[in-house]
């Protein structure tokens, strides 16, 4: 039953009681004795009802798990947080929950309460212009632990933890000057189209949610693998790899903790990103440095609200025009940010400039050879190879695919996550050629 709906069913229960009481002239005192009685007979009643999917739990975990009545709480309490995004407590989750909220990880989990009050707005705002459930701003804790310079060992980057070939796919700019992967809000705008995509082929958020940590084609496959059809994620996950059956269950033991932060003595670590501030964007270059002195703040705490710049300088222009973020203060005037933001291009601006117009980007020289290696690899196997292709404009699915030897329309789509047949100019796609 709906959880509201108990509520509502439990406090008319409680009323006709009381009512019932009225109709026998009891005295009022006698009134909130029968409320209360009634209360807690529903507690007690939800209470048993907890403690019976506990038991399931244990049934199914071999009988090793022990629950105690604070585990029925949490429970209790996991389900009343619920929104959107289900969430289960069950021994996976117990798990890691348990290591949450002990005493080593009370540092780490203080850290990440602070650093929440910076993160955690902007993605509330972002997410409910893009129609995504306001708990996913939680897998952006196990993803980065909230850390933008957050570098995963197969080279992810950011608090959401983008690879570069997929930060390609969303037109982030990773350049000698700049790595967008480490701006919150382009990468929660893009978090926010991948989930929302991945929900429309799944039907099932924490389905989304873990095609997220191994990719929308490896949920497939797993569907495929089990027989199922239209599992929901736990019913998955004995097909999903290994970190991605652990995925979940920390993202709902985190999301949990961090909602009860009180009950466990948790408190906010204080940071430099605490403070207000105001998101601006710019067409023109800045010095970051002369900035920070104009405005009379830090530059660490400028470097810190703007971690996606490598050499203290802003290259923007009216064309490509890019995000800053800046500390504010009362005293701080209109007049004075613009006086900030205008003064004349010095050296260091126009060496960047240069840097990024004459240096070809590393990490792309790096992910194309890869694609060259993977491909010569499998050429000398027999197997399938594939190549990069740049959409152009006029390009249509069925023009690609008579290009190359081998590809259809229904397989250059299923590869490369195309659900409708639209393309973007510039948009790279995977054609994998059969053998000839």
């Amino acid at each position: 039953m709906n959880k509201k709906i108990s509520f509502l069913v439990t406090i008319g229960l409680c009323a006709f009681k009381i009512s019932d009481a009225q109709e026998q002239n009891l005295e009022p005192s006698i009134y909130a004795e029968t409320f209360q009685a009634s209360i807690i007979d529903q507690i007690e009643k939800d209470k048993e009802k907890t403690f019976s999917m506990l038991d399931s739990i244990k049934q199914v975990s071999g009988g090793s798990i022990v629950f105690s009545d604070e585990d029925v709480n949490i429970a209790q309490r996991i389900l009343r947080i619920q929104k959107t995004v289900p969430l289960e407590y069950n021994h996976r989750v117990k798990a890691y929950l348990d290591k949450y909220i002990s005493r080593n990880y009370k540092p780490y989990m203080e850290k990440l309460l602070g650093l929440s009050e910076y993160y955690f707005p902007i993605y509330n705002q972002i997410f409910a212009e893009q129609g995504i459930p306001e708990e996913v701003r939680y897998l952006s804790v196990i993803e980065s632990s909230l850390n933008p310079h957050t570098v995963s060992t197969s080279g992810a980057v950011g608090p959401w933890q983008f690879i570069y070939g997929t930060a390609k796919g969303y037109n982030m700019t990773m350049d000698s000057n700049f790595d967008e992967r480490k701006d919150v809000y382009s990468t929660t705008y893009a978090v926010s189209t991948y989930l929302k995509d991945a929900y429309d082929e799944f039907n099932d958020w924490l389905l989304a949610l873990a095609s997220y940590n191994c990719g929308r084609g490896c949920v497939r496959r797993a569907i495929i693998r089990s027989g199922l059809r239209s599992p929901n994620y736990w019913q998955l996950s004995p097909y999903l790899p290994k970190e991605t059956q652990n995925y979940i269950p920390k993202f709902i033991a985190m999301t949990y903790v961090l909602n009860h932060a009180e009950l466990y003595g948790l408190t906010p670590q204080v940071n430099d990103l605490q403070s207000e501030h105001k998101v601006l964007m710019l067409d023109k270059s800045v010095n970051l440095t002369k900035v920070a002195s104009a405005l009379t703040c830090s530059p660490d705490v400028l470097r810190q609200l703007n971690p996606g710049y490598k050499r203290d300088v802003v290259i923007a222009s009216p064309e490509k025009q890019r995000r800053l973020v800046i500390p504010v203060n009362a005293s701080m005037s209109d007049s004075l940010i613009y006086a900030a933001l205008n003064s004349p291009q010095d050296e260091a601006i126009q060496q960047a400039i240069a840097a990024v117009e004459v240096k070809e980007d590393k990490e792309y020289k790096e992910f194309t050879k890869k694609v060259a290696a993977v491909s010569k690899s499998t050429a000398k196997k027999n197997s399938p190879t594939f190549v990069i292709y740049v959409v152009r404009k006029g390009d249509t699915l069925s023009d690609i695919a008579n290009k190359h030897r081998g590809a259809t329309v229904t397989k250059i789509k299923s590869d490369n996550n195309i659900r409708g047949s639209h393309l973007k100019i510039g948009q790279k796609l995977k054609i994998y050629k059969g053998k000839s």
